[in-house]
């Protein structure tokens, strides 16, 4: 019986890669602290909402109440809208059903147990690290981490105080932001909103209060938060095959996946997908002749699904555009982008959603979950 693989972190990254893992044979050990709500918007594609829900038993009751368009607006006024891509899931629910599904599995343990350097005797020779934007991997990854963007967001949660008839995701780009605003909408009552970007906390916070301005007086929302946003810090890294993907400390190599490794989208941040597909790589990378994760093999698929999905050359060059400072016209050329090729880009995003890729660096692999 091989030994078991440790994992540090039991959020999205930590448990697909214990899923994976586990399905490989591998037994795995999985340590989280708490459950709890990361303060994000929550969205998620519908093929991978179907996947959860079909291969993992996930109940993700959003696809039920699936918002049928999306506008994304720009500055002086204009905005597109195209079909809608998304459903909108609570991370606290997410992460405690697919613990309490994981639990199920013989090859998998999870412990609620806080892991520090300090007390790490109980991890493996090799330890899956998956814990996000924290102390613990500052520690880990040492100078890397001065090397990376972080996108300060924030968020607040609320009710509508007059029922939508017919509701709409919306998503606000600015380039003085280097991020966006968005609110979301997880039913016709129910809402999300906030900002994030690549600037100053300060700019940040006044940022936030002039987009809920803008929701009110451009597109007459009554939105009066009650109580301060939730804030969090998504690390973002352009070119992640070009860092390292595994760290020694005393004697452990760390391999890291989702936010570790900065794999959030680099135009919205996107990561809970990302994160899944880092997990299933890691799976993927599993040798079972040396019951050992091959860390070689992780940074090629790594390579190879981040340039297929989420590391696009558009969305390079997007990336790239937007982090310009003296860039002209940035906002009306978004715009632009946007109106030319918004069929295009959400084509591409039903048809090969961000996790669903596995490549071996010959040939496309992977799937499209199936529609209800």
């Amino acid at each position: 019986m091989p030994q078991p693989i440790t994992i540090i972190g039991g959020n999205i990254a930590g448990l697909s890669a214990a899923y994976y893992l586990a399905r490989k044979g591998c037994p795995v050990t999985v340590y989280e602290s708490k459950i709890w709500d990361k303060p994000c918007g929550g969205a998620i594609s519908i093929e991978y909402a179907h996947y959860l829900i079909n291969k993992l038993g996930i109940d993700i009751s959003a696809v039920n109440q699936f918002i049928p368009h999306v506008r994304f607006c720009f500055t002086n006024h204009r905005s597109v809208e195209t079909d809608g891509l998304f459903v909108i899931i609570s991370r606290y629910t997410l992460q405690q059903q697919l613990i309490s599904r994981l639990q199920k599995e013989p090859n998998i343990n999870i412990l609620f147990k806080h892991i520090t350097i300090k007390n790490s005797a109980p991890l493996s020779s090799q330890t899956v690290l998956a814990t996000g934007f924290s102390g613990f991997t500052r520690q880990i990854i040492g100078k890397e981490w001065h090397k990376r963007e972080y996108a300060l967001t924030l968020k607040y949660t609320g009710h509508f105080r007059t029922i939508s008839q017919n509701p709409g995701h919306l998503m606000f780009f600015d380039s003085r932001l280097k991020g966006y605003g968005w609110m979301f909408c997880n039913n016709c009552s129910h809402f999300n909103i906030g900002i994030g970007g690549l600037i100053e906390k300060n700019i940040i916070y006044e940022k936030y209060e002039e987009f809920i301005k803008m929701l009110n007086d451009r597109f007459y929302y009554d939105i009066r938060p009650d109580s301060p946003p939730d804030a969090w810090k998504i690390p973002i890294i352009l070119n992640n095959w070009n860092t390292p993907v595994s760290f020694y400390k005393n004697g452990i190599e760390y391999i890291g996946v989702g936010d570790v490794l900065g794999l959030a989208h680099p135009v919205i941040a996107a990561g809970i997908e990302p994160a899944w597909q880092s997990g299933w790589l890691v799976g993927e990378s599993y040798d079972r002749a040396t019951h050992s994760i091959d860390v070689a093999q992780y940074r090629h698929l790594l390579k190879k699904n981040l340039q297929l999905t989420s590391r696009k050359p558009f969305d390079i060059l997007i990336s790239n555009m937007l982090r310009m400072k003296r860039f002209p016209f940035k906002d009306q050329l978004s715009y632009a982008l946007m109106k030319l090729f918004h069929k295009k880009i959400t084509g591409q995003i039903k048809n090969y959603p961000w996790f669903a890729m596995v490549h071996d660096g010959n040939k496309k692999t992977g799937f499209k979950a199936d529609a209800f």
